[in-house]
Order: C-alpha cells, then sequence, then structure tokens
C-alpha cells in the first residue's frame, strides 16, 4: 500500500519517487520482493476490526470475509429495497422477520424506479468526475 501511494504522489507532483527513510528512487522497475520479510510479516498477530479478537495477518482476511459472527452484512432482501445491515450473527433474525418479501408488486416497483432515480444521479456524479479527470492537465492552488 504505501509503495502504490508514494509512486502515485511522485506521479501527481512530477517528481521521482524516493524513499522517505534513505531518499534512494523508488520505481516499479527497481522494486524486489522480499519474501522471507513478507513470511514473518504474515504471521505478526493483527486485530479484527469488527469482533477484536487477534489473528496472524495470513488469516485475517478470510475470517473477516466468511468467518466472522460481528462482521457487518446486508439482508438478502436488499435489492428490492431493504435497508437493514448489521452483524453477521443477526442476519437470520432479520430476514425471518424482514418485510419486504411480502411486499406488493406495486410497492415493490414504486421502491425499484426510487433506486434507479438513485442511481442515475450516482452515474451523473461519476461521470463528470470521469469527465474532469479526463483532461490532460489539471491546475489547483
Amino acid at each position: 500500500g504505501c509503495f502504490i501511494h508514494l509512486l502515485a504522489d511522485s506521479r501527481l507532483k512530477e517528481e521521482q519517487a524516493t524513499c522517505p527513510n534513505c531518499r534512494c528512487e523508488i520505481s516499479k522497475s527497481l522494486c524486489c520482493r522480499n519474501l522471507a520479510v513478507e513470511k514473518a510479516v504474515s504471521e505478526l498477530p493483527a486485530e479484527c476490526g469488527f469482533c477484536a479478537r487477534q489473528f496472524p495477518r495470513s488469516l485475517l482476511e478470510r475470517h473477516q470475509k466468511e468467518e466472522c459472527q460481528d462482521r457487518v452484512t446486508q439482508c438478502k432482501y436488499k435489492r428490492i429495497g431493504c435497508p437493514w445491515q448489521g452483524p453477521f450473527h443477526e442476519l437470520s433474525v432479520h430476514e425471518s422477520e424482514c418485510t419486504h418479501p411480502t411486499k406488493t408488486g406495486n410497492e415493490l416497483m414504486d421502491i425499484l424506479d426510487e433506486m434507479d432515480q438513485t442511481r442515475k444521479k450516482e452515474m451523473q456524479l461519476y461521470n463528470s468526475i470521469f469527465s474532469l479527470l479526463s483532461f490532460e492537465k489539471i491546475g489547483y492552488t
């Protein structure tokens, strides 16, 4: 992550990226991996952001995505408008009580129309941002 940020910052400033410690030049072509250090770091403990339990870094991502009972999840009826999101261990209780599967077709059409309008506004915003970013040079003060 830090490596990418260094390269991106230097690119924006139109400068050569340098190491913040030793000031040596850094580039994709000069970069090499230290597998021994990567392996050692993967065994260091890291804290789950949801349940605060400690895991080796190599197992943390899997725990947070698949195993953690406190990870944030969404209702399976989100696609038809259910806004609920909460810890995974509460999901089955919510889905058994969720009112969205019992809504009428007209109610669902209203919800879907509202979702379409929101998505349309988001797309207009993204398109304007992409349009601005497509300029050859952007000046700032």
